[in-house]
């Protein structure tokens, strides 16, 4: 075993500071020798691995970037085939001795990064971990629930490029979720509880480089729970539906507050004027916000799966829960969202630079997986499920609907109530006559595109009641 290892570390040390694609056919072709030498031992006599684990999955071994890139002429045999070993060590070697081996392999890679390279071999490890997890009967998890977490918890933690954060995290998430799948919702509350500790608070001080970090790893993770567990996920969301609140209300009196908006001095923590005159962010504001959308995301998802038992848990506390997300979800649709304002989107990257991220984040344009605040007030409105909690929450759109300096937020505004009567339908009709005097103004927007959507609430509106509304409107 020592002299295959050692010699797959030498061919993907080689390959890493060698930069002449010509001499890779041969290379690769050992590469792939190797790699059907350790597949045939994993496959045939796994108990011989376990002693070789940590060179296995050191940072030069079998999650080498050398392994896992793609080939420039088309050619994936390294890559297929150490996707191959990847199955077979997850299949062949028992979660108890894999998972504690691949936690430390995770620590290693990250703690390498002076090449850049460290996020990628980390996330070759949680493939790996992950496929244990997935092969391994319940009772050979729970003893290793502790090193699952710190791995879990290193992935989340990492923060020191931005693509790798974002993938790096997909993979933690991957792997949460197949922790999940293995245990009760008895054991989810703790685990949940323990992510919730290492996130922390917000730190208005800015003095924390982590806080932003960690809490957008957490709402992340969260949304990827309430995705794949939907209303089995509520009762964990509601020992942290404070923090989220705390973090909406964050946000507003960041991106709503005039007073804020207004301030020139006092450091980087403060917003300024650019040359242009509109407001911008300081980079610090920027990352303090940077777990707004997931949290978007993650109530979403929650209130959609409410909506689908019937909207008891977010109507619970004779609707104070209802209340507490609308106060501060409403004000942001009148949210002023800096030009630099980072958004993850599903849009070309071309293509998200002529949105604005006012129309990512509010509006909802290429964020639909991502999170959005019209997203987030249709579900909302689709959980509450009763005339009198719709009341203030068409209050809000309308208010936005009525702004007379700024035409993206009435665009914004007009757009939530149609999605809200496309969803909702006939029973959202009781407060039509409501909108009807707003609705009359916007018909006469300058902006085509206001007027046209206000032209289409009217006609789903006389759709749904089945008469025209001609008379109704100003």
């Amino acid at each position: 075993m020592k002299p295959i290892l050692s010699s797959l570390s030498s061919v993907n040390s080689w390959l890493g500071n060698n930069d002449n694609r010509e001499e890779d056919q041969p290379v690769r072709l050992l590469q792939v020798s190797l790699l059907r030498a350790l597949i045939a031992v994993t496959e045939t006599v796994p108990q011989f691995l376990v002693p070789f684990l940590g060179e296995i999955l050191s940072p030069l071994g079998l999650p080498s970037w050398a392994l896992r890139q793609e080939s420039v002429d088309g050619d994936n045999a390294v890559k297929s085939m150490s996707e191959s070993l990847d199955r077979a060590l997850a299949i062949g070697t028992p979660a108890r001795q894999l998972i504690p081996a691949s936690s430390e392999a995770i620590q290693k890679a990250l703690s390498k990064e002076h090449d850049g390279m460290g996020w990628r071999e980390a996330k070759s490890i949680f493939t790996i971990m992950k496929s244990s997890i997935e092969f391994s009967p319940r009772s050979e998890i729970n003893p290793v629930i502790g090193r699952l977490i710190n791995a879990l918890l290193l992935g989340y933690g990492y923060d020191k490029d931005i693509k790798g954060k974002t993938e790096l995290l997909c993979s933690a998430n991957e792997c949460l979720l197949a922790i999940v799948m293995k245990l009760s919702e008895n054991q989810l509350r703790p685990l949940y509880a323990r992510l919730r500790e290492w996130r922390g608070d917000i730190d208005e001080s800015g003095m924390e480089n982590t806080s932003y970090s960690r809490r957008y790893a957490f709402w992340s993770l969260s949304a990827a729970l309430s995705k794949e567990l939907r209303s089995i996920f509520l009762p964990c969301l509601s020992t942290v539906i404070g923090d989220a609140v705390t973090e909406l209300d964050f946000a507003v009196n960041r991106l709503c507050d005039s007073s804020h908006l207004s301030k020139t001095s006092g450091g980087k923590k403060r917003r300024r004027l650019d040359h242009s005159g509109k407001n911008d962010a300081g980079l610090s504001d920027l990352d303090e916000l940077s777990p707004l959308q997931p949290l978007l995301l993650s109530l979403e998802l929650a209130l959609k799966a409410d909506a689908h038992e019937g909207g008891g848990w977010v109507r619970s506390d004779d609707g104070q829960r209802y209340n507490a997300i609308l106060n501060p979800l409403g004000k942001l649709l009148e949210a002023n969202i800096p030009p630099n304002f980072p958004v993850d989107s599903s849009s070309g990257e071309n293509k998200s630079s002529e949105i604005s991220p006012f129309q990512q984040l509010v509006s909802g344009v290429g964020t639909t997986e991502h999170g959005n605040v019209i997203a987030c007030l249709t579900a909302l409105a689709a959980a509450a499920g009763n005339e009198q909690l719709w009341k203030p929450l068409n209050h809000a759109i309308l208010q936005a609907c009525g702004n007379d300096s700024r035409s993206e937020v009435r665009k914004a505004g007009a757009s939530a109530l149609l999605t809200i009567i496309q969803t909702l339908g006939e029973e959202y009709m009781v407060l039509l006559p409501e909108c009807l005097p707003i609705l009359s103004e916007l018909l006469e927007d300058s902006d085509e595109e206001i007027a046209s959507i206000a032209k289409e609430c009217i006609r789903q509106g006389e759709e749904l009641l089945g008469e025209s509304l001609d008379d109704s409107l100003i």
